[in-house]
C-alpha cells in the first residue's frame, strides 16, 4: 500500500536529510564565494550620441535635386536613399559595428595586447584579428535607443582603459563620417568646377551676340510684356541646363545605374526645350497661352524675339554663373574644413563602480540551482528505497539489468545473450 504524499510527508523527508541538505550547500557555495571574489572586475562606459542630422541643402538645384542631395547620390556617400523604415541612427550603427571600425580601434588602443592574443597576431596577423574582433564584440555594443539616440557600451578590465577605447570609437567614427563627407565634397566641386567653366563660356558668347546684335540695331528699350518673356525665357533655360547637367552626370558614370533618371531628366529637358523654341518664335500653343496669357506679341517684329532670345541667354549664363560661383566656393570650404558630425550626449566617462561580476546575483542563481538539485536527489533516493521495501522482486530484476548494462560496457557493446530456459521458466 503506497502511502499518501502529503506536505508533511515531504517536509519530514527534508527535516530527517537536512545534515546532508545543509553540508552539500556549504560545499557548494563556499567555492561558490570564493570563486567570485577571484573573478577579474570588468568596468562599462555607455556613450550617448544624438540623433545625426542630413546636411542641410545649400546652392544651385540641379534638375530638382539639391546640391548636397544631387552630390551624394552620385558619390555613393551618406546622400543615398535610405530603405524603407530606416534612419541615419541605424546607418550609423551598421559603421560602429562594421569590422573596419572595429580594426581600426584594435590596432589604434594596443586592444591585441590587452586581450592577450599578441602572439597569434604576431604569428599569423589574420588569425589574430580575428581573434581580437571576436573578443572584442564580446565586450561591445551599439545599438539604437528607441528614441532615435546611438548608444555604444564598451567593457574592458579597467575603467580607464574602456573610456580610452570609447573616444577611440567615437573618434574613428567621426573620422568615417568625415571622409565620406569629404569625398562628397568633392565630387560636387568637379561637378561645379565644370558647370561653372561651361556657364562661363555660355556668359562670354551670349554677352558677344548680345553686343554684335545691339552694333547692328542699336539699344532697344524692351516693353513689359517683352521683359516678361525674357525673364520666362531665361527661367525657363536655366531649368533646361539643370535638367541637362543632372543626365549627363547620370550618363556620364558619376552614379551607376542611374539610367531611369537620366531618361526622365531628358524627357523634361526635351519639353522645356520644346516650350523656348515656341517662345522665341513667337509661335504659341494652346499650352503656351493658358500658361502665360499675358504674352501676347504677335504684333512685335521679328528683331524683338531676337533681342530676347540673346537677352534671355544673357540673364540665364548670369544667373547661372553666379550661382555656380557661390555654390563652388561653399563647396570648397565644406572639402577643406569638414565639420565634426557626432555630437555626444553622454561622452565616455569613468563609470564608477564595476559591470562584472554581480556576486549577489551569481550567488542566487547557484544557491537556487544547487537547493533545486538536492532536493530532487532527495526525494528521487527516496522513491528508489521505497520502491526496494514493496517490491523487491522487481528490484532484483532491475539489479539484473543494471549489472547486464555494465557488462556490455565492459564488452564494448557487443548485444547482450539472451536469457536460459531456466531463468525464461
Amino acid at each position: 500500500m503506497q502511502p499518501e504524499r502529503t506536505a508533511s510527508w515531504y517536509l519530514f523527508v527534508l527535516l530527517r536529510n537536512r545534515r546532508f541538505l545543509l553540508i552539500s550547500m556549504l560545499l557548494v557555495m563556499v567555492p561558490t564565494v570564493v570563486v567570485t571574489y577571484l573573478l577579474k572586475k570588468k568596468y562599462t562606459v555607455t556613450t550617448v550620441i544624438m540623433p545625426p542630422e542630413s546636411a542641410p541643402e545649400t546652392g544651385l538645384s540641379f534638375g530638382g535635386l539639391g546640391l548636397s542631395e544631387f552630390a551624394g547620390y552620385f558619390s555613393g556617400g551618406m546622400g543615398f536613399s535610405l530603405p524603407l523604415m530606416t534612419t541615419l541612427s541605424d546607418v550609423y550603427v551598421e559603421m560602429l559595428q562594421s569590422r573596419t571600425l572595429i580594426e581600426r580601434v584594435i590596432l589604434s588602443t594596443g586592444y591585441i595586447d590587452s586581450v592577450h592574443v599578441r602572439r597569434q597576431y604576431d604569428r599569423d596577423q589574420q588569425v589574430g584579428m580575428y581573434w581580437a574582433r571576436r573578443i572584442f564584440k564580446r565586450n561591445y555594443s551599439a545599438s539604437v535607443t528607441p528614441s532615435g539616440f546611438i548608444e555604444i557600451k564598451v567593457t574592458t578590465g579597467n575603467p580607464w582603459y574602456s573610456v580610452e577605447v570609447s573616444q577611440r570609437v567615437v573618434a574613428v567614427l567621426d573620422s568615417l563620417n568625415i571622409a565620406i563627407s569629404t569625398s562628397r565634397s568633392h565630387t560636387s566641386r568637379v561637378l561645379l568646377e565644370r558647370q561653372l567653366a561651361g556657364a562661363d563660356s555660355l556668359l562670354e558668347a551670349s554677352s558677344e551676340s548680345l553686343a554684335v546684335f545691339q552694333d547692328r540695331y542699336g539699344i532697344v528699350s524692351p516693353e513689359e510684356e517683352v521683359t516678361q518673356l525674357v525673364t520666362t525665357l531665361a527661367q525657363l533655360k536655366q531649368q533646361y541646363l539643370e535638367l541637362q547637367a543632372s543626365a549627363a552626370a547620370l550618363g556620364s558614370g558619376f552614379g551607376g545605374g542611374g539610367t531611369t533618371a537620366a531618361l526622365e531628366f531628358q524627357r523634361r529637358a526635351a519639353a522645356i526645350l520644346g516650350v523656348i523654341r515656341q517662345m522665341e518664335s513667337g509661335t504659341y500653343s494652346a499650352a503656351i497661352d493658358s500658361a502665360f496669357p499675358s504674352l501676347s506679341l504677335d504684333q512685335y517684329p521679328a528683331v524683338v524675339f531676337q533681342y530676347a532670345r540673346l537677352r534671355s541667354d544673357y540673364e540665364m549664363a548670369l544667373r547661372m554663373t553666379s550661382t555656380l560661383r557661390v555654390s563652388l566656393q561653399q563647396t570648397i570650404v565644406q572639402e577643406d574644413n569638414p565639420s565634426p558630425s557626432v555630437r555626444l550626449l553622454d561622452a565616455p566617462a569613468h563609470p564608477g563602480w564595476k559591470s562584472k561580476p554581480r556576486k549577489i546575483i551569481i550567488w542566487a542563481e547557484v544557491f537556487v540551482v544547487a537547493l533545486v538539485l538536492l532536493v530532487t536527489f532527495i526525494f528521487m533516493r527516496e522513491r528508489i528505497w521505497q520502491f526496494q521495501r514493496e517490491s523487491p522482486g522487481k528490484w532484483r530484476e532491475w539489479q539484473e539489468l543494471l549489472s547486464e548494462m555494465k557488462g556490455d560496457l565492459r564488452r564494448g557493446g557487443r548485444s547482450p545473450q539472451p536469457p536460459d530456459a531456466s531463468a525464461r521458466s
